[in-house]
């Protein structure tokens, strides 16, 4: 099964203490034992390590820099990273997607061809995407590894 990887999935996997982090546990376990093949964007990436930025720290006014390089690294070796064209900007705003950000995920996502999935654990951001959007634990169950 190839999915869309949504940031918030990753970082509810690293951060641990997020309602879905089990299930988005799982499913970067199910990567990287090649049951799943993933695609995600530079924007995807960028906010996951802003976010675990923010949320590691060493001090009050220094994030652990040194953490945040080396969970990006993993996340780097599990998934494919895609491309983000300015046309899939054009089309978000066209589109009927109230965060465009999802938006460009979604057409970035339909150009690369063959995704059968977004996977978020947030679904209601994506109610008008033309790819099936699954929470981590659907995709965990159509996958067959509960």
């Amino acid at each position: 099964m190839r999915v869309f990887l949504d940031s918030d999935v990753i970082i509810a996997a690293l951060d641990g203490r997020e309602a879905q982090s089990r299930d988005a546990q799982r499913v970067m376990d199910l990567l990287e034992d090649g049951v799943l093949q993933a695609i995600t964007t530079p924007v995807v990436l960028a906010n996951v390590m802003y976010v675990v930025g923010q949320k590691w720290r060493l001090s009050r006014t220094r994030p652990d820099r040194a953490r945040v390089v080396d969970a990006m690294e993993s996340i780097l070796g599990l998934v494919n990273v895609i491309p983000i064209e300015e046309a899939h900007f054009h089309a978000a705003f066209s589109s009927r997607f109230e965060d465009l950000e999802d938006g460009i995920q979604h057409f970035a996502a339909l150009d690369a061809g063959r995704v059968d999935a977004i996977v978020t654990c947030n679904v209601k951001d994506f109610v008008h995407s033309r790819v099936p959007v699954l929470e981590p634990a659907e995709v965990i169950a159509r996958a067959g590894a509960r």
